[in-house]
């Protein structure tokens, strides 16, 4: 890969590497892939509400980037890739960061408050919050009609099911909710900028030789 293409890559593939990176050492240091030892992740950062509320504080943030096993961090990285994809075309990457983080912390708040005593880990609360995020936009006329639907059926599905499947298993719902309520939240505080940006965007694309001229 060139230089230029790495710089070319979206925020959302950055994030990707990075769990990458985590994730592979994780294993390494617990010499296991499928299922990482609970000490192994409490170590490395997870969001665990005795060590947390102890001074810890930075667990909310460095549990995002934690997994539990392959399985869990190909799902959460492989569904990044797809909503980061499309909400990066929608807005700047600060903002972007901005959304995937504040819901990061949002969801392991949420989790700390009803899981006090579990373990949480994983980036599927801040994805969460991009899902909540694009669905806020998706509220409004900034996309056609037959693409509102399209979406919020599939954002609502994904939902569902989601937490349907949390029920079953060692999922944190809370978390999920949290990311969830939160990245709404931030759409629609952020719909007026959101508004401006894809105006100015169709305005270049319409007069590209404007920017040139001024």
């Amino acid at each position: 890969m060139s230089l230029s293409q790495i710089k070319n890559l979206r925020v959302s593939q950055w994030i990707i590497g990075l769990n990458t990176l985590v994730f592979a050492l994780s294993a390494l240091l617990s010499a296991a892939v499928w299922s990482i030892p609970l000490e192994t992740l409490v170590m490395l950062g997870a969001n665990y509400g005795p060590y947390t509320v102890d001074g810890q504080w930075w667990r909310l943030i460095t549990s995002v980037a934690l997994h539990a096993g392959a399985i869990h961090f190909l799902f959460n990285n492989a569904v990044l890739f797809q909503i980061g994809g499309i909400v990066e075309q929608l807005i700047p990457r600060t903002l972007f960061v901005g959304v995937y983080v504040v819901s990061g912390i949002c969801a392991s708040f949420t989790s700390l408050f009803f899981n006090y005593g579990a373990v949480s880990i994983g980036a599927s609360g801040a994805i969460f919050g991009l899902f909540g995020f694009f669905a806020a936009l998706l509220t409004t006329r900034l996309f056609a009609k037959p693409i509102r639907v399209q979406f919020l059926k599939s954002i609502g599905f994904f939902i569902a099911l989601n937490l349907v499947i949390g029920q079953l298993g060692p999922i944190d719902n809370a978390a999920h909710m949290g990311g969830l309520v939160s990245g709404f939240v931030l759409g629609l505080l952020s719909l007026p900028y959101v508004r401006k940006t894809l105006r100015h965007r169709a305005h270049r694309l319409r007069d590209p030789e404007q920017d040139v001229a001024q």
